[in-house]
């Protein structure tokens, strides 16, 4: 199956599955990249999450929103995810790899050129998640559903085999995640007990996060094709002459 490598990549043709509702909207929707309708587009989702620890229970434009979507933005080869956090709103990730100029930089280093591409700047910069034991609520490892890392079979399917990654037991290659949040003034948090909702306040619906990640991704890749280009002395790649069906 397809990972996230943080390089651009020509996409490999997979079976594409339509998703269908979940009776038990608890844990992974997929058992194979999928179809998932977003901001007027489709894209191929490796990832698809129902949360209900997190899901707002009151009715809202969250009702048919899935609580972590993982996926390969197709333009930049990079690695992208939409999460819901604790007080309901949903962040935006992209994942870079260490040939990156922005590898390892955090949230509060990331030029503003690139920071100001998301809503209300970087907020979030670490790497792969996928050696972290974080705790939760009630003493159970932290789960796939709120990690921040690239897509393998063997986390793909953790949540149903209780298996608890805390070494690399398979081929993994760090990414390092830049990301941001949608809990600042003027945003909607539904499961905040301590905001007071203020006339104004948006809630910021999964396309709004999907199309600050493809922002975000574009930006990262140029970034990227800069610093190409300037160690090939400004020329990229060099042009080959014309054959003589163009001549």
């Amino acid at each position: 199956m397809a990972k996230f490598t943080g390089r651009t990549s020509k996409s490999r043709k997979q079976p594409v599955q339509e998703v269908a509702k979940c009776e038990t909207p608890d844990g992974l929707l997929n058992d194979a990249p999928a179809s998932y309708p977003v901001a007027d587009t489709t894209i191929t989702a490796l990832q698809i999450y129902h949360n209900p620890e997190r899901k707002p229970d009151e009715d809202g434009p969250w009702n048919n929103e899935a609580d972590k979507v993982a996926w390969i933005d197709e333009a930049t080869g990079l690695g992208c995810i939409m999460l819901r956090q604790e007080d309901g709103t949903l962040s935006g990730y992209v994942g870079v790899g260490p040939e990156h100029p922005l590898y390892g930089f955090e949230a509060d280093a990331v030029p503003i050129s690139v920071s100001c591409e998301v809503h209300r700047g970087i907020t979030y910069g670490k790497q792969c998640e996928v050696n972290r034991t974080e705790l939760r609520a009630k003493g159970k490892p932290r789960q796939e559903r709120y990690t921040v890392c690239h897509v393998t079979r063997t986390r793909w399917v953790q949540d149903y085999e209780n298996v608890q990654t805390t070494k690399d037991e398979f081929e993994h290659e760090e990414l390092w995640w830049l990301g941001f949040d949608t809990n600042h003034t003027g945003d909607r948090r539904p499961n905040d007990r301590y905001y007071s909702p203020r006339k104004g306040d948006e809630y910021r619906q999964q396309a709004y996060i999907y199309e600050n990640c493809v922002a975000l991704a574009k930006r990262l890749r140029d970034v990227a094709d800069r610093k190409t280009m300037k160690s090939n002395g400004g020329l990229g790649q060099p042009l080959l002459p014309p054959t003589a069906e163009d001549q």
